[in-house]
């Protein structure tokens, strides 16, 4: 029996223009009236993911840039894991004369980036934050949750991330999020490690956590749940680790919402 649904926001519970469709939000609504419990679990700033629950008119759990701030269903901020200024000084200056990536910080209620230049996956309409620009050595590292690289130029991406792995060993958790887009948050900090927290206070154990994501940072989470679905549209590193995973709709027509319509509201 599921009592918890844990769901990915891009690429997974949002549609391909970045919208929660009507169909979807339809299901949402129908599934919490039956007592399910919602957990958010997304990359993005909490600023970002509060607009998009706010918008569905619901209480849901919010596990925000990968697990640096988790919330719960009233709004409260229950877990906080920034990453160590001296780490973030470094990560920030590892490419920042590189025009082919786009670094970007998350400090507080703020965006930071080096460039803007849209080649480099820049989507700035993705946010309701106004981005500034910030320069590594006038720059204040603290309460920064979390630094990423976008680029289309996967190859540097992927050699970036092993210098980083390499560089910084066990200070960091790193992923991707999307081929083009890697992410850098404390060690201590995951979506996991979010669902371990969330299950405690419910007092739900995961067995009962049904999981939906794309990208590599849904890893862990997906891995601990009691059922884990990845996206067809998902990313093909994680279908191989996970290959007992089920393989569900893409994100293009619904799909979580139509498992969900097939599986808990259907068939009663």
């Amino acid at each position: 029996m599921y009592r918890v649904i844990t769901v990915d926001l891009d690429g997974t519970l949002l549609s391909p223009e970045n919208k929660i469709t009507k169909y979807t939000k339809k299901i949402i609504k129908l599934l919490i009236e039956k007592g399910f419990y919602f957990i958010f679990a997304s990359g993005r700033h909490y600023i970002d993911m509060i607009n998009i629950r706010d918008n569905l008119n619901i209480k849901a759990f919010m596990i925000t840039s990968n697990g640096a701030k988790i919330y719960d269903v009233d709004n409260v901020l229950i877990f906080e894991n920034n990453l160590n200024p001296k780490i973030a000084l470094k990560l920030s200056r590892i490419r920042y004369l590189d025009t082919d990536i786009i670094t970007q910080v998350y400090r507080n209620n703020q965006w930071y980036i080096n460039n803007n230049k849209i080649d480099n996956n820049f989507s700035p309409t993705l946010s309701l934050l106004k981005y500034k620009y910030f320069f590594p050595d006038k720059f204040n590292f603290n309460k920064v949750s979390k630094i990423f690289f976008t680029s289309f130029n996967f190859n540097k991406l992927k050699f970036l991330e092993k210098e980083i792995i390499s560089t910084l060993k066990n200070s960091v958790n790193v992923s991707f999020s999307m081929p083009g887009c890697l992410e850098v948050v404390s060690k201590e900090v995951s979506k996991g490690y979010g669902l371990n927290l969330i299950s405690n206070i419910l007092g739900i154990p995961l067995k009962e956590f049904i999981t939906f994501g794309d990208g590599m940072n849904d890893l862990d989470m997906l891995s601990i749940s009691g059922k884990a679905c990845i996206m067809q549209n998902g990313d093909v590193r994680l279908k191989k680790i996970l290959a007992s995973a089920e393989i569900i709709g893409s994100n293009k027509y619904d799909g979580v919402a139509v498992f969900l319509n097939n599986k808990f509201i259907q068939k009663n």
